[in-house]
Protein backbone atom coordinates (compact mmCIF):
# COMPACT_ATOMS: atom_id res chain seq x y z
CA UNK A 1 0.00 0.00 0.00
CA UNK A 2 1.63 3.40 -0.74
CA UNK A 3 2.92 4.89 2.47
CA UNK A 4 0.20 8.67 1.76
CA UNK A 5 -2.80 6.01 1.82
CA UNK A 6 -2.12 6.41 5.90
CA UNK A 7 -2.14 9.81 6.19
CA UNK A 8 -4.42 12.66 5.97
CA UNK A 9 -3.90 15.02 3.15
CA UNK A 10 -4.82 18.49 2.16
CA UNK A 11 -4.26 21.07 -0.87
CA UNK A 12 -2.93 23.19 1.57
CA UNK A 13 -1.51 24.21 4.77
CA UNK A 14 -3.49 24.01 8.08
CA UNK A 15 -3.32 27.22 9.78
CA UNK A 16 -1.76 26.00 12.42
CA UNK A 17 1.56 25.12 10.28
CA UNK A 18 1.18 27.64 7.94
CA UNK A 19 3.90 29.79 9.19
CA UNK A 20 6.12 27.02 10.04
CA UNK A 21 5.49 25.61 6.20
CA UNK A 22 5.93 29.32 4.83
CA UNK A 23 9.70 29.71 6.40
CA UNK A 24 10.75 26.05 5.81
CA UNK A 25 9.30 26.27 1.82
CA UNK A 26 11.18 29.86 1.61
CA UNK A 27 14.58 28.31 2.32
CA UNK A 28 14.13 25.85 -0.29
CA UNK A 29 14.28 25.04 -4.01
CA UNK A 30 11.95 22.39 -3.59
CA UNK A 31 9.08 25.32 -2.79
CA UNK A 32 5.85 24.17 -4.78
CA UNK A 33 6.64 20.80 -5.11
CA UNK A 34 5.19 18.15 -2.82
CA UNK A 35 1.88 17.64 -1.17
CA UNK A 36 1.30 18.31 2.58
CA UNK A 37 0.29 15.13 4.39
CA UNK A 38 -0.83 14.90 8.27
CA UNK A 39 -0.01 11.90 10.92
CA UNK A 40 -1.19 11.42 13.74
CA UNK A 41 0.80 10.15 16.98
CA UNK A 42 2.00 6.64 16.72
CA UNK A 43 1.10 5.70 12.94
CA UNK A 44 3.72 4.47 10.78
CA UNK A 45 4.99 6.73 7.81
CA UNK A 46 6.29 3.38 5.99
CA UNK A 47 7.00 0.22 6.89
CA UNK A 48 10.75 -1.69 6.23
CA UNK A 49 10.62 -3.39 2.99
CA UNK A 50 8.16 -1.27 1.55
CA UNK A 51 8.19 0.35 -1.88
CA UNK A 52 10.32 3.56 -1.90
CA UNK A 53 8.04 5.78 -3.67
CA UNK A 54 8.33 8.94 -1.48
CA UNK A 55 10.59 11.01 0.48
CA UNK A 56 9.59 13.41 3.14
CA UNK A 57 10.14 16.76 4.72
CA UNK A 58 9.36 17.56 8.29
CA UNK A 59 7.15 20.58 9.15
CA UNK A 60 5.96 20.14 12.37
CA UNK A 61 6.46 17.03 15.10
CA UNK A 62 9.05 14.39 15.48
CA UNK A 63 9.95 11.08 13.43
CA UNK A 64 11.01 7.78 14.50
CA UNK A 65 13.52 5.62 11.69
CA UNK A 66 13.82 2.38 13.58
CA UNK A 67 14.67 -1.25 12.43
CA UNK A 68 13.40 -4.38 14.09
CA UNK A 69 15.69 -6.71 14.86
CA UNK A 70 15.45 -10.85 14.76
CA UNK A 71 14.70 -11.10 17.96
CA UNK A 72 12.84 -8.70 18.52
CA UNK A 73 14.74 -5.71 19.52
CA UNK A 74 14.76 -2.34 17.81
CA UNK A 75 17.01 -0.58 16.79
CA UNK A 76 16.37 3.40 16.30
CA UNK A 77 18.16 4.71 13.34
CA UNK A 78 17.28 8.69 13.58
CA UNK A 79 15.04 11.26 14.91
CA UNK A 80 13.93 13.54 12.14
CA UNK A 81 13.09 16.88 13.44
CA UNK A 82 11.32 19.91 11.35
CA UNK A 83 12.97 21.03 8.55
CA UNK A 84 15.16 17.70 7.97
CA UNK A 85 14.40 15.21 5.27
CA UNK A 86 13.87 11.09 5.41
CA UNK A 87 13.27 8.34 3.17
CA UNK A 88 15.58 9.28 0.49
CA UNK A 89 16.09 6.22 -0.73
CA UNK A 90 17.74 5.35 -4.28
CA UNK A 91 16.69 1.60 -3.57
CA UNK A 92 13.64 0.12 -4.43
CA UNK A 93 12.73 -0.44 -1.03
CA UNK A 94 12.76 1.38 2.66
CA UNK A 95 15.41 0.11 4.91
CA UNK A 96 13.71 1.44 7.86
CA UNK A 97 10.52 2.00 9.34
CA UNK A 98 9.07 5.59 10.02
CA UNK A 99 6.96 6.42 12.59
CA UNK A 100 5.33 9.64 13.76
CA UNK A 101 6.74 10.41 17.68
CA UNK A 102 3.78 13.11 17.76
CA UNK A 103 1.75 14.87 15.38
CA UNK A 104 3.46 15.24 12.69
CA UNK A 105 3.12 17.39 9.21
CA UNK A 106 5.22 16.90 6.33
CA UNK A 107 5.84 17.50 3.03
CA UNK A 108 5.68 14.48 0.64
CA UNK A 109 7.98 14.04 -2.42
CA UNK A 110 6.87 11.04 -5.38
CA UNK A 111 10.90 9.60 -5.82
CA UNK A 112 10.45 9.96 -9.81
CA UNK A 113 9.55 13.58 -9.90
CA UNK A 114 12.05 14.22 -7.18
CA UNK A 115 14.60 12.00 -9.17
CA UNK A 116 13.70 14.31 -12.45
CA UNK A 117 13.87 17.17 -10.50
CA UNK A 118 17.35 16.43 -9.10
CA UNK A 119 18.43 16.06 -12.66
CA UNK A 120 17.31 19.23 -14.30
CA UNK A 121 17.40 21.70 -10.99
CA UNK A 122 21.14 22.38 -9.63
CA UNK A 123 19.83 23.93 -6.95
CA UNK A 124 17.67 21.05 -5.83
CA UNK A 125 20.74 18.40 -7.02
CA UNK A 126 22.90 20.42 -4.58
CA UNK A 127 19.83 20.05 -1.59
CA UNK A 128 19.72 16.43 -2.21
CA UNK A 129 23.20 15.88 -2.05
CA UNK A 130 23.80 18.31 0.98
CA UNK A 131 21.04 15.79 2.56
CA UNK A 132 22.59 12.66 1.97
CA UNK A 133 25.84 13.81 3.17
CA UNK A 134 23.93 15.37 6.49
CA UNK A 135 23.21 11.45 6.44
CA UNK A 136 26.26 10.00 6.45
CA UNK A 137 27.77 12.19 8.88
CA UNK A 138 25.08 11.16 11.23
CA UNK A 139 25.13 7.40 10.46
CA UNK A 140 28.99 7.61 11.23
CA UNK A 141 28.60 10.06 14.22
CA UNK A 142 25.62 7.24 16.03
CA UNK A 143 28.08 4.70 15.16
CA UNK A 144 30.58 6.26 17.18
CA UNK A 145 28.64 6.85 20.14
CA UNK A 146 27.25 3.44 19.83
CA UNK A 147 30.79 1.54 19.74
CA UNK A 148 33.22 3.97 21.81
CA UNK A 149 31.07 6.29 24.00
CA UNK A 150 30.23 4.91 27.95
CA UNK A 151 26.35 5.32 28.37
CA UNK A 152 26.95 8.48 30.45
CA UNK A 153 28.84 9.69 27.46
CA UNK A 154 26.17 8.72 24.88
CA UNK A 155 23.16 10.45 26.69
CA UNK A 156 25.22 13.59 27.46
CA UNK A 157 25.95 13.40 23.48
CA UNK A 158 22.11 13.12 22.46
CA UNK A 159 21.15 15.73 24.41
CA UNK A 160 23.91 18.11 22.57
CA UNK A 161 22.91 17.17 19.49
CA UNK A 162 19.93 17.69 20.35
CA UNK A 163 20.41 21.43 21.52
CA UNK A 164 22.36 21.78 18.45
CA UNK A 165 19.34 21.05 15.99
CA UNK A 166 16.74 22.93 17.95
CA UNK A 167 15.20 25.52 16.31
CA UNK A 168 14.13 27.31 19.14
CA UNK A 169 15.66 30.99 19.81
CA UNK A 170 17.20 29.74 23.49
CA UNK A 171 18.73 26.95 22.45
CA UNK A 172 19.51 25.64 25.95
CA UNK A 173 15.66 24.71 26.38
CA UNK A 174 15.02 21.00 24.44
CA UNK A 175 12.24 19.67 23.48
CA UNK A 176 11.72 16.01 24.15
CA UNK A 177 9.27 14.73 21.48
CA UNK A 178 10.49 10.69 22.13
CA UNK A 179 10.07 8.50 25.19
CA UNK A 180 13.39 7.45 27.60
CA UNK A 181 12.49 4.39 25.61
CA UNK A 182 13.02 5.80 22.42
CA UNK A 183 16.00 7.44 23.81
CA UNK A 184 17.48 4.29 24.94
CA UNK A 185 16.90 2.27 21.72
CA UNK A 186 18.94 5.19 19.83
CA UNK A 187 21.60 5.09 22.36
CA UNK A 188 21.79 1.01 22.61
CA UNK A 189 21.06 1.22 26.82
CA UNK A 190 18.45 0.11 28.65
CA UNK A 191 15.91 2.37 29.97
CA UNK A 192 17.22 2.40 33.25
CA UNK A 193 20.05 3.52 32.71
CA UNK A 194 19.26 6.14 30.37
CA UNK A 195 17.00 7.55 33.44
CA UNK A 196 20.09 7.02 36.36
CA UNK A 197 22.74 8.95 33.58
CA UNK A 198 19.97 11.77 33.42
CA UNK A 199 19.97 12.14 37.11
CA UNK A 200 23.59 12.38 37.28
CA UNK A 201 23.33 15.19 35.01
CA UNK A 202 20.65 16.74 36.79
CA UNK A 203 22.11 16.30 40.21
CA UNK A 204 25.48 17.82 38.29
CA UNK A 205 23.59 20.92 37.58
CA UNK A 206 23.96 20.79 34.35
CA UNK A 207 20.51 20.31 33.29
CA UNK A 208 17.18 20.25 34.33
CA UNK A 209 14.36 18.48 33.87
CA UNK A 210 10.81 20.70 33.95
CA UNK A 211 9.17 17.80 32.52
CA UNK A 212 9.32 14.47 30.82
CA UNK A 213 9.07 16.03 27.26
CA UNK A 214 11.12 19.37 27.99
CA UNK A 215 14.68 19.11 29.26
CA UNK A 216 16.77 22.85 30.30
CA UNK A 217 20.63 22.94 29.94
CA UNK A 218 21.93 24.67 32.93
CA UNK A 219 25.82 24.41 31.82
CA UNK A 220 26.80 23.95 28.06
CA UNK A 221 30.11 23.63 28.86
CA UNK A 222 30.06 21.25 31.03
CA UNK A 223 27.61 19.22 29.03
CA UNK A 224 29.76 19.08 26.59
CA UNK A 225 32.85 17.97 28.26
CA UNK A 226 30.37 15.02 29.76
CA UNK A 227 29.65 14.15 26.28
CA UNK A 228 33.94 13.56 25.72
CA UNK A 229 35.58 10.43 26.29
CA UNK A 230 37.25 10.07 29.80
CA UNK A 231 40.82 10.19 30.13
CA UNK A 232 41.77 6.74 30.80
CA UNK A 233 45.55 7.99 31.23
Amino acid sequence: MPALAHATRTAAPLHAIATSLRVQEAKSPLSGFGTVSHYARNNTIFSEGEDAEYSYRVVTGAVRLSKMMPDGRRQIAEFALPGDFFGINWLQDHALTAEALTEVTLICYGRGRLERLGDENREIRAELFSTLRHDLWAAQNHLVILGRQSANERVASFLAQLMQRSKQTDKRVIDIPMTRQDIADYLGLTIETVCRSLTKLKQAGIIDIPSRHEIVVRNTAALRRAAQPEDTN
